[in-house]
């Protein structure tokens, strides 16, 4: 049993250890390491660059002990784990940063932004609006782009008071307020609630697409670090830019199919949230929406202030 013990937690640990040889942690470090020993170097060096870092190297760490070079090695590691799990803790306030949820002293700039993308999306769904009357009339380029206005339009919040200032923020909060203006429920509040309603294949989908939306803000945030080693070698800032932009890119794709997602459990599986609450879910639409915003103000405030007939949650 001991045995099969330690194989287990062995087997564990390689799993960790691989993983953090892939992460961006791991490439943020090697990277400084490499602006670093670059830097040293000096510019007008005309050697190879691996032969500049192997000279550091040799000038920095080569003349010591093998015992303390492995140690120097195990202590590198332990750090870059060490700021990988740093990072996930980090994940999410980045994620909100991306969507646009910033402090108070960013307002004007939030404000700005978010009229500045509202003229495209209306720009945009007014030409969407125009192709939709005559939809039997399209030629084949017109078709195309309505097609692709029509796919377009679930990355945008239907109601102008929920734009975000940013991409990644529209389709979120696309996503997060259709459920209320479908059937009346409030995706924030109702979600950890049909989250444990809903069965396990449905939950890992929705865990793996939100984890590759983290993983995407996570190589955003380690680009942006990155940016630091820009004192040691010019060439870290353009890594930097791309690295933050294929990021957002990430993040951007995987909220697309998450929220898909979330509106799809809310679809299904809303009514295993009434009866979970011991509530019936009503078969007419309108009625459904009416007690979706009463179960919404139930939750959100609690029995003595919801509404009894479904006000204003």
């Amino acid at each position: 049993m001991l045995t099969a013990l330690w194989s287990g937690l062995g087997g564990k640990v390689a799993d960790r250890w691989a993983v953090l040889l892939v992460s961006p942690a791991l490439a943020f470090w090697l990277g400084g390491g490499l602006a670093w020993a670059l830097g040293r170097s000096g510019p007008d060096s005309h050697e190879a660059w691996w032969r500049r870092l192997g000279g550091v190297w040799t000038r920095s760490l080569g003349t010591l002990p093998p015992a303390t070079q492995a140690v120097a090695v195990v202590v590198g590691l332990l750090a870059v784990a060490a700021s990988a799990r740093l990072a996930e803790a980090l994940t999410f306030g980045v994620l909100r940063t991306l969507e646009g949820y910033w402090p108070h002293w960013a307002g004007p700039a939030r404000t700005a932004l978010t009229s500045l993308r509202a003229g495209r999306i209306d720009r945009r769904t007014a030409r969407w609006r125009e192709l939709a009357r005559r939809r039997d009339q399209l030629t084949p380029p017109e078709y195309a782009e309505y097609t692709a206005l029509n796919a377009w339009r679930t990355s945008v919040p239907p109601a102008p008071r929920d734009r975000m200032p940013t991409a990644l923020g529209d389709v979120l909060r696309a996503a997060e307020s259709r459920p209320r203006h479908r059937y009346g429920l409030d995706a924030v509040v109702c979600w950890p609630r049909l989250w444990l309603t809903m069965p396990d294949q449905a939950r890992t989908e929705v865990a793996t697409a939100r984890a590759r939306m983290d993983e995407g803000a996570r190589l955003w945030l380690w680009s942006l670090l990155f940016a630091l080693w820009t004192v040691f070698s010019w060439w870290a800032l353009p890594v930097a830019a791309v690295g933050m932009l294929v990021g957002y890119r990430m993040a951007l794709a995987a909220a697309a199919g998450y929220g898909q997602l979330l509106q799809t459990c809310f679809d299904l599986y809303r009514g295993s949230l009434y009866e979970g609450l011991g509530r019936s879910q009503p078969a007419d639409p309108v009625q459904e929406f009416t007690a979706g915003r009463s179960l919404t103000a139930l939750l959100e405030r609690g029995p003595d202030l919801a509404p009894a007939t479904g006000g204003t949650p």
